[in-house]
């Protein structure tokens, strides 16, 4: 802990930036008010706009190595490593899509309200009729060619390896005849070393960890899009060890390396008037960076 104080801002900066946090969520809560209603290019590129603010904010570089879908190939299910709370704002300020996750997030104060506004699905894991249904549900969006993300771990791990991939969250893909997209994620310092300031493991509350990332100078988020997969006529256990594998292998090819800065998203400073929400809602185009 005193390693961690003497690498840290003063408490005060900490604080500052936990009221633009708090701004941040609120401005968020304004959009959410709108977002169900919207269309999906518009839903996307507010998604990603309000995101990439967060991690601005909360001083994370985004990095993306590797090539990425391209939304004319239709519905695919992207599959991750599942280090923090963090990740998903991460994909989605890269590449925005509807998040498949765990009851629980839907009590969180207002992140679990703001996931449930910007079209999460939460699934009871314990209850196999929650978990067939939301399969179907899944597996028609991927049809309709919306773009659908899940961790098949279904914990978060510290990032040093990848846990067992679940093969029944993979059913959709499957169901649909779309392909999955694994990507790995990892935390780095400045010096491109594996960062753990992010994980959200153990007996850590939510509080506890945003209040650990704000007291953190910086870092840097790093997805590593793999090649993607064919899932139809494909065996579920099969594509999920195949998915695991790539992302292992993402997460080992990894090398140690101080980021330059052009190779992190240079992301404005967060808008946090009523008038920049009302600019995303009518104009997406501008935040489709």
């Amino acid at each position: 802990m005193r390693n961690m104080d003497k690498h840290s801002p003063e408490i005060l900066v900490s604080l500052f930036r936990g009221c633009r946090l708090a701004l941040h969520l609120l401005y968020g809560m304004f959009l959410a008010i709108f977002y169900p209603y919207l269309n999906q290019t518009r839903q996307r590129c507010i998604l990603k706009a309000w995101s990439r603010q967060l991690l601005t904010i909360l001083n994370i570089g985004i990095q993306a190595e590797g090539q990425q879908p391209t939304r004319v190939e239709g519905g695919y299910l992207i599959v991750a490593n599942h280090v923090s709370w963090l990740d998903i704002f991460v994909l989605n300020a890269i590449h925005p899509s509807r998040f498949i996750a765990k009851s629980e997030v839907r009590s969180w104060p207002l992140i679990g309200w703001l996931c449930k506004r910007s079209g999460t699905i939460f699934i009871e894991r314990a209850m196999r009729r929650d978990a067939a249904l939301i399969t179907q549900r899944v597996s028609l969006l991927l049809k309709q060619g919306v773009c659908v993300s899940l961790f098949p771990e279904g914990t978060t791990t510290d990032g040093k390896q990848v846990g067992h991939f679940y093969s029944a969250l993979i059913q959709p893909a499957i169901d649909a005849g779309a392909r999955l997209c694994p990507i790995a994620l990892r935390y780095l310092d400045d010096q491109g070393e594996p960062s753990f300031a992010a994980a959200f493991t153990g007996n850590t509350t939510l509080a506890q960890s945003i209040w650990c990332i704000l007291r953190c100078r910086h870092h840097n988020a790093l997805a590593v899009f793999t090649p993607t997969l064919a899932a139809s006529n494909e065996n579920r256990r099969v594509l999920a060890h195949a998915a695991q594998e790539a992302i292992t292998r993402g997460l080992q090819n990894i090398t140690p390396r101080k980021q330059e800065p052009e190779t992190i998203f240079a992301l404005p400073q967060p808008l946090l008037s009523a008038q920049s929400g009302y600019v995303l809602l009518l104009n997406p185009n501008l935040a489709d960076d």
